[in-house]
């Protein structure tokens, strides 16, 4: 069992990923153990929340991962062609602890929307 638990997540911007467009997602766990220790050592993927498999069409930005303190990150994902739209959990593996922790319905879940498409205008001659 993990020594900490994903208490947060949460797209500060308040978007859901849209296509290619990078959005930013804070994670936070509790108790304050250290986990959030060095970058180099978490590995970020998600979820389908209805499917429960891996969605390898989303990707978190590897040079774009932050630690705000030793309970918080933030990173920015973006939907790669490929990726479905619904709702995802966070998984994070500490390497160095050798855990890995994921975040439930309870803690907030990423969001991923078709990339709305527009209609092109015909011109009138």
């Amino acid at each position: 069992m993990a020594r900490v638990d994903i208490v947060r997540v949460d797209t500060p911007e308040g978007n859901a990923v849209r296509g290619g467009d990078p959005v930013t997602v804070s994670v936070t766990v509790a108790p304050d153990r250290g986990w959030f220790n060095d970058t180099e050592y978490l590995v970020i993927d998600f979820i389908d929340a209805g499917t429960l498999k891996s969605e390898p069409y989303l990707v978190v930005f590897d040079n774009d991962v932050t630690i705000e303190d030793t309970t918080t990150i933030t990173f920015k994902v973006k939907a790669q062609d490929g990726a479905s739209p619904g709702e995802y959990y966070v998984r994070i593996k500490n390497e160095t602890f050798e855990e890995t922790i994921v975040s439930g319905s309870e803690d907030g879940t990423i969001t991923v929307s078709l990339k709305l498409v527009t209609s092109k205008q015909k011109s009138c001659d």
